[in-house]
C-alpha cells in the first residue's frame, strides 16, 4: 500500500482544464460553497484516478485551507477503490500528523469510528468531507451522509491527512496552500 501511495504522489499532477467532474459550486446546509481550486490525481500519464476540489463560502479570503472553518473537499473517482484503502491510509496519515499530546487513545478511537463510515467507491462516484464551523466533520458519498463526528479535535485535525506536516500527497498540499 505504501508503494501505491508513493506512486500516486509521484504522478500527481495539477490540472486547470480537467475539472469536468467537479461542479462550480456545492450546496450544503443551505449554504453555497464555490470551487476555489482543483487538481487531478493520475497514475502514470494516462490513468486518471480522481479529481480533487476544495470549496469555501468565499474563495477570495486569503486563508490557508486548514484555517477555513467551513469547507468541503471533494474527491471524485475514476477508478474502483476499496474501503479498506481509505480507512488504512487515513488512519496512518492522521496519526503521523498528530503531536505528542494529541495522541490520546480516545481521539484515535473516534478516528476509527469515523473512518468506519468509508465505503468502497466506483468510477463516477465521489466523497465529500464537510468541515462545519471548525467543529463538525461529515463524510458524504454521492451527497448521502455516511458518518459524522462532533469531536472538534478530530474535525480540525482530519484535514492534516492531506495538508499537515506529513501529507499523504505532498503535491496536493502544495497546490491547495
Amino acid at each position: 500500500m505504501k508503494l501505491f501511495i508513493i506512486a500516486l504522489t509521484l504522478t500527481f499532477s495539477t490540472s486547470t482544464l480537467a475539472v469536468e467532474a467537479l461542479p462550480e459550486s456545492i450546496e450544503k446546509n443551505q449554504t453555497s460553497f464555490e470551487r476555489c481550486n482543483s487538481y487531478t490525481l493520475r497514475y502514470g500519464l494516462f490513468f486518471k484516478i480522481a479529481e480533487i476540489g476544495w470549496y469555501a463560502e468565499n474563495c477570495d479570503v486569503n486563508q490557508p485551507i486548514l484555517e477555513i472553518g467551513n469547507k468541503i473537499v471533494r474527491f471524485h473517482y475514476f477508478r474502483d477503490v476499496k474501503a479498506d484503502f481509505f480507512k488504512e491510509s487515513a488512519e496512518d496519515f492522521f496519526v503521523k500528523n498528530l503531536t505528542g499530546e494529541q495522541k490520546r487513545p480516545e481521539l484515535i478511537e473516534d478516528l476509527k469510528k469515523f473512518n468506519n463510515s468509508y465505503t468502497g467507491i466506483k468510477p463516477g462516484e465521489y466523497f465529500d468531507l464537510f468541515h462545519q464551523d471548525k467543529e463538525k466533520l461529515s463524510l458524504f458519498r454521492n451527497s448521502q451522509l455516511l458518518g459524522s463526528t462532533n469531536n472538534q479535535d478530530l474535525a480540525v485535525n482530519y484535514f492534516n491527512i492531506w495538508f499537515g506536516k506529513e501529507p499523504v500527497i505532498d503535491k496536493l498540499k502544495k497546490a491547495f496552500n
